[in-house]
């Protein structure tokens, strides 16, 4: 039981970190790198408005994300239902670490105004990231994504108007909600008031997952 709420933490922790990331990459490069039904419509919207270089760089973060996801998945494979965690998801999580430290370098060096190929490259290793992420998620807990919540959203107020009792579940849904909405803020006050280090906020979350998951689970 124990592991079972340490692994609902953690997932929770890499909720709030693609909240931050989404927020920055929608503020500073136009696109969302975590939640691709969003990114999905974004593209529509750049097609229509003929607006290209936007509508390029939500395609490359569609690709970017589905490479994650098949890298993700490859790396983790299948979890046993009855396993809380595995070390390969550790190591999925580690990959998505560096990629969110090579966003860091490339963002510092751009001064926190990436444009053109930078952009780009940046949408990408943050779209890997964010697939990564997600795919391990899924492998995890299916019913607990990290990056897109409205199936979870909709659980939640499904639970809710049953007027029935309440399960575990329902604390579960609503931490995710409430993590990505936190982590979004948090994005956003860390590009108005410091954005150089915006994204080290995922650096950091993910990087202490990855720090508890080798050290607790086992």
């Amino acid at each position: 039981m124990r592991e079972l709420r340490r692994r609902d933490l953690l997932l929770v922790a890499l909720t709030f970190a693609a909240g931050s990331v989404d927020a920055v990459a929608l503020l500073r490069l136009d696109v969302f790198t975590a939640v691709m039904t969003g990114n999905i419509v974004l593209l529509g919207l750049a097609i229509g408005q003929g607006a290209f270089v936007n509508a390029l760089r939500s395609v490359v973060a569609l690709v970017a994300y589905a490479v994650g996801v098949v890298v993700g998945a490859r790396i983790v494979g299948a979890v046993a239902i009855e396993t809380h965690w595995s070390p390969k998801v550790t190591r999925a999580l580690a990959v998505e670490w560096a990629l969110q430290a090579a966003f860091f370098v490339g963002w510092l060096v751009s001064g926190a105004r990436p444009d053109g190929a930078t952009a780009g490259t940046l949408i990408a290793f943050s779209g890997v990231a964010m697939g990564i992420q997600a795919a391990t998620a899924r492998a995890l807990a299916p019913g607990m994504s990290t990056t897109y919540v409205t199936g979870t959203l909709t659980g939640l107020l499904s639970e809710l108007s049953a007027l029935g009792s309440v399960s575990g579940d329902l604390f579960r849904r609503a931490s995710i909600v409430i993590a990505l909405a936190v982590g979004a803020v948090a994005g956003a006050l860390a590009l108005t008031l410091a954005p150089l280090f915006a994204p080290a906020i995922p650096l950091v979350v993910v990087g202490a997952v990855v720090l508890v998951a080798a050290t607790r689970f086992r």
